[in-house]
């Protein structure tokens, strides 16, 4: 039997894409199929899930194999999981999440039996229409930057220790202790020198 499935937004009409494919093909070849007709990035991560009567996630059916053993019992595989061995009378919907950082989404939908031509070689898209939703939904570069522009983060901390680094690495004219006689703004020659023979004489020194 080969199966019709309607793509499209949650509670949104503005997208609608139709994919056929046989039940005896994978989810792998279903997810293929979406990202050639998207013209998505196919290195990204993406997992079918079936629902429960709720509408609730109730088994995931990933790109690759990463469960572990707790989770191995509601997740499968995409390139071993046939179409018929999950969609029937009972799972007519599922959903298809394709930018897991956002939680975004597809609602894929049985939307009927596809009589193939001889000419068809499935899966095979019947029509597209609308405004396709970009892969990934990133605004800007600032939300990896814990919320701050690069106007917004303090650099005082910073030139004081360049400050400090330039005055206490003064090498000058290497007299005795091979230091300038100049004190730092801590009240040093920047770093303890030879005559103390280590940093716990130089600290009671101080």
């Amino acid at each position: 039997m080969n199966y019709r499935f309607e793509i499209s937004l949650p509670n949104s009409s503005d997208f609608r894409c139709e994919i056929a494919i046989s039940g005896d093909q994978t989810f792998q070849q279903l997810h293929d199929k979406i990202i050639e007709v998207l013209g998505y990035d196919s290195s990204q991560m993406a997992s079918f899930y079936t629902l429960d009567k709720m509408g609730n996630r109730v088994k995931e059916i990933a790109l690759m194999e990463m469960s572990t053993d707790d989770e191995e019992a509601n997740t499968l595989v995409m390139d071993v999981t046939l179409i018929r061995e999950i969609v029937n009378a009972s799972c007519i919907e599922l959903e298809y999440v394709f930018d897991f950082f956002n939680n975004r989404y597809f609602r894929v939908e049985y939307a009927g039996e596809y009589i193939a031509d001889s000419a068809d070689v499935l899966p095979v898209c019947l029509y597209c229409d609308g405004d396709i939703p970009e892969q990934m939904e990133i605004e800007d570069n600032d939300k990896w930057a814990y919320g701050k522009s690069d106007e917004e983060y303090d650099d005082s901390f910073m030139e004081e220790f360049s400050d400090f680094t330039e005055e206490g690495e003064n090498y000058g004219d290497e007299e005795e202790g091979g230091y300038d006689d100049e004190e730092d703004e801590f009240g040093g020659k920047g770093r303890y020198d030879d005559r103390y023979e280590s940093i716990d004489d130089y600290i009671d020194r101080l």
